[in-house]
């Protein structure tokens, strides 16, 4: 097995297994029914594109400002959301994968995945279930709450796999952004150590960030 390939599979085991855990955490967190809720605030969003390039295009420049050199135009998002949509709350995943492996270099970047996940509520008591979801996401994932995007907004850290996670809510829709990756080790074609925090978690504020200043291209208004 080649260099390349050694390092996709690892990337690709790396990324089933944060995936799997956003998807408890962050985009369908409250699956289970939901509390009874009464109609309040009139919710702003109405509907959810179904297209992994939609939601991620708001945030392409922030994505390729973060990864530099992993940067490559040939990599899409790939949809991981199948299953997840109720009637009443849309739900779309989307993943992609950056790395590079030449030339090598001890302690630079290797890869990050970086996952964006939407969750909307729809309904008169969207906005409220929304709240909901937001604050049970912020109890699971020990977040810590933050300012400065949408109406409220947080962030956090740590397992599975040293993934950083910036998330917020806007009216009736929830939006998080995962980021985690390794570096290159000092024997090449060998993933050396997970990314820290200082070189993740801004590149999940500053996503979060794009997506949050131009939500009108993934969600229709009301």
């Amino acid at each position: 097995m080649n260099l390349r390939w050694r390092m996709q599979d690892r990337s690709r085991g790396l990324r089933t297994t944060t995936v799997s855990a956003l998807l408890i955490l962050g985009a369908v967190t409250g699956c289970g029914a939901d509390e009874a809720g009464q109609a309040g605030a009139e919710p702003m969003f109405g509907g959810l594109t179904d297209s992994c390039a939609q939601v991620a295009q708001p945030a392409m420049g922030a994505i390729r400002a973060y990864t530099g050199d992993l940067f490559s135009d040939t990599v899409e998002f790939e949809d991981e959301s199948a299953g997840l949509s109720r009637p009443e709350r849309p739900v779309k995943v989307c993943t992609a994968e950056y790395q590079k492996i030449q030339p090598w270099s001890a302690g630079a970047p290797l890869h990050r995945t970086i996952t964006l996940s939407f969750s909307l509520r729809l309904g008169d008591d969207g906005v409220e279930a929304t709240e909901r979801h937001f604050d049970r996401a912020l109890a699971d994932t020990k977040g810590s709450v933050t300012t400065g995007l949408g109406d409220e907004s947080f962030e956090s850290w740590g397992a599975p796999d040293d993934t950083a996670l910036s998330a917020f809510r806007k009216s009736n829709v929830y939006v998080s952004v995962a980021v985690f990756g390794s570096n290159m080790s000092d024997r090449e074609g060998i993933s050396g150590p997970r990314a820290g925090r200082s070189e993740v978690e801004p590149g999940a504020r500053a996503i979060a960030e794009a997506l949050a200043a131009d939500l009108g291209a993934v969600l229709t208004l009301n």
